[in-house]
């Protein structure tokens, strides 16, 4: 297996590693239901009153896949949807394609192969120096494709469904349009600067000021003992199949050749561990594996063995008595398997062992409830001594806080604010009047309350030098929006009934 995207995409390969694990935890239980042969044509759902079967599903979750792989980012955006999350993105995009599907055909909305075509000659994993590169494609379809059941058609499948988005998405939004008032409006809401200063509150500060009596502690215990148990601990044999030292050097093509190389070794000797009473040592020394061994470890406290490579931990933890030996793990240098040995079972724990714990959990839901106690009257107060014509910042220390400026930024540039708790600050300075101060916020730290001074006018040669660019991008994201909703009714009347996950 050549690894094409370690070349040219790396990022999107650990992604791709996320949601293949996601996708097996979600969708069957546990990624070893593959491997035991479980994956037959049982019914999981009906839409449109059609069956699919848990096959028809897999194969739909490894286009998602590709087509995360590939770049095909409109595909992706517009079936997936406004997820919350990457589990809800891939099951967004499973039901959506066959809605998707269903309503293009209705539409009559077929590209043309030269449409086709030239959407394959833009597929970033495809092309050097800005360029179509057919040996990539060649590369790709002969190395990545085979071992998700595929062949070169599913490309030009996953291609055919970005264009026809792009045309559905055009027909939808074609309403779409901006008043010159309402397109100056959205520029200032994304372009003024915000002038905005924060309180913060501290639970780490109340919390200390909290004691808790052992007979309090021990009557939460007794309560909630059932509850309280030690975490599971794992034991396991590592094969590793790594670069030597010279070869960690290497670049380019020497590099992906010796990773091949080990690639298919590694593999390979899953193959031949995969049953349950396999010599996994006895193999791995035959074939040459560099084999260790972890020490007892728990998910959070992985074994320093496996906390260099996180995928490992995570792989040991979905290992099982029947299915004790893991598919291949990747890293940057190298491929690894690895063995379940033994397992410490979770237990409950005793007063003494869970006492600790007991007691920071008592105090910390004391000072949440104390928090807001302190959270409102600090606000009231401040409110007061602004009114009474103070500034912020004095208020602030007149209710015993202290006023933290946050430099001056707009909704554009909102990424790139590099302070505590931004995104919560953003989400409530929004909606702020200028002089307006926010409810509580609480954050893991504690809390805060945003304070809006003010907001900076926009610049107006700068919309009009922007202004065509600004209306283009405000259509899109509209006509994404139309077709979003498009795609909800639409699914709706599809019938989708899910019979199990």
């Amino acid at each position: 297996m050549v690894h094409l995207l370690r070349k040219y995409q790396q990022s999107l390969l650990i992604a791709i590693t996320i949601l293949v694990i996601i996708t097996f935890i979600w969708f069957w239980n546990g990624s070893q239901a593959g491997r035991a042969g479980l994956a037959g044509n049982n019914k999981v759902a009906t839409i449109y009153g059609q069956s699919i079967s848990d096959t028809d599903l897999q194969r739909v979750v490894r286009q998602f896949q590709l087509a995360y792989a590939l770049g095909l980012n409109e595909l992706i955006r517009a079936l997936a949807g406004n997820a919350e999350n990457q589990q809800q993105a891939l099951e967004n995009f499973v039901w959506n394609s066959y809605v998707f599907h269903h309503e293009a055909d209705a539409l009559q909305v077929f590209p043309t192969d030269s449409e086709v075509q030239d959407e394959l000659g833009r597929v970033p994993g495809f092309q050097t120096d800005g360029r179509f590169d057919p040996n990539k494609l060649t590369d790709f379809v002969q190395s990545r494709l085979p071992s998700l059941g595929f062949n070169d058609s599913v490309i030009d499948d996953l291609l055919r469904d970005q264009v026809r988005v792009r045309k559905i998405m055009a027909l939808v939004g074609s309403t779409v349009d901006l008043s010159p008032a309402e397109l100056k409006n959205r520029f200032a809401e994304e372009n003024e600067k915000m002038d905005v200063s924060v309180v913060r509150l501290n639970a780490s500060d109340i919390e200390k000021t909290i004691t808790v009596p052992d007979d309090v502690a021990r009557k939460a215990y007794d309560a909630h003992k059932e509850l309280l148990h030690s975490d599971e601990q794992r034991k396991v044999s590592i094969a590793g199949f790594e670069l030597s030292d010279a070869q960690k050097a290497l670049k380019g093509k020497e590099r992906t050749d010796a990773l091949q190389k080990l690639g298919d070794a590694a593999w390979a000797f899953a193959q031949a561990v995969v049953d349950k009473g396999s010599d996994f040592s006895g193999v791995a020394k035959k074939q040459g594996a560099q084999l260790s061994e972890s020490a007892f470890f728990t998910a959070s406290q992985p074994d320093p063995a496996l906390a260099k490579i996180p995928a490992l931990a995570t792989t040991a933890f979905r290992l099982s008595a029947d299915y004790p030996s893991s598919d291949v793990v990747e890293s940057p240098n190298g491929y690894y398997v690895l063995h379940l040995d033994e397992t410490r079972p979770s237990r409950q724990l005793s007063f003494e062992e869970a006492k600790d714990g007991v007691v920071a959990q008592l105090k910390k839901d004391q000072a949440s409830q104390l928090m807001q106690t302190k959270a409102n009257e600090v606000r009231n107060r401040i409110l007061a001594d602004v009114k009474a014509g103070k500034s912020f910042a004095d208020a602030a220390l007149d209710a015993g806080a202290s006023a933290e400026s946050i430099p001056p930024f707009s909704l554009s540039d909102a990424s790139k604010m590099d302070v505590p708790d931004a995104q919560a600050i953003i989400q409530n300075a929004v909606s702020l009047p200028d002089g307006g101060l926010s409810e509580f916020v609480s954050t893991d730290a504690g809390g805060l309350l945003v304070y809006m001074s003010g907001r900076e006018p926009v610049d107006k040669n700068a919309f009009i030098m922007e202004e065509a660019l600004v209306k283009e991008q405000f259509l899109r994201q509209q006509q994404m929006g139309a077709f979003l909703e498009w795609m909800r009714l639409r699914k709706e009347a599809a019938r989708l009934q899910i019979v199990q996950r």
